[in-house]
C-alpha cells in the first residue's frame, strides 16, 4: 500500500499521521488497497475549520470520504470511520450476493423450478 498525506495550510500534530498509518494498515490486512491519499486542509474563515478527505484506490470502485470538524484529529477520525463503513458495506453486499447465488444455483442443479 502506498500512503500519501498532503498538508495544506495545516500544522498537523504528530499523532495524526501515526493514526492514519495504523488505521489504514489494519484495513490493508483485510482489503487490497493499492494507494491511500489523505488530504488535510485548513480554512480559517470556515466553520468547522478543518477538512480531511481520504481516497482509497482498491479493486472495483474507489472509496472516498470527506469530513469537517473543529480539530484535525477529529476530522481525520470521522473520515476514516466513513471509509471503514464503506468497506464493511462492500463486504456485506458481497456476502448477500453469495447467499442469493447459492439459492439460485441449487434450483438449477435439480432441473425443477417448483
Amino acid at each position: 500500500m502506498n500512503l500519501i498525506i498532503y498538508h495544506r495550510q495545516v500544522r498537523c500534530p504528530e499523532a495524526v499521521p501515526v493514526l492514519v498509518e495504523r488505521r489504514l494498515g489494519v484495513l490493508a490486512r483485510t482489503h487490497r488497497i493499492e494507494q491511500a491519499t489523505v488530504r488535510l486542509h485548513d480554512e480559517p474563515e470556515a466553520s468547522p475549520r478543518f477538512q480531511a478527505s481520504v481516497y482509497l484506490r482498491v479493486p472495483g470502485p474507489d472509496i472516498h470520504a470527506t469530513s469537517c470538524d473543529h480539530t484535525v484529529a477529529v476530522a481525520v477520525e470521522k473520515a476514516l470511520r466513513d471509509v471503514e463503513a464503506q468497506l464493511a458495506d462492500r463486504i456485506d453486499r458481497r456476502h448477500l450476493r453469495r447467499k442469493s447465488n447459492l439459492h439460485l444455483s441449487s434450483v438449477g442443479r435439480t432441473g425443477r423450478a417448483w
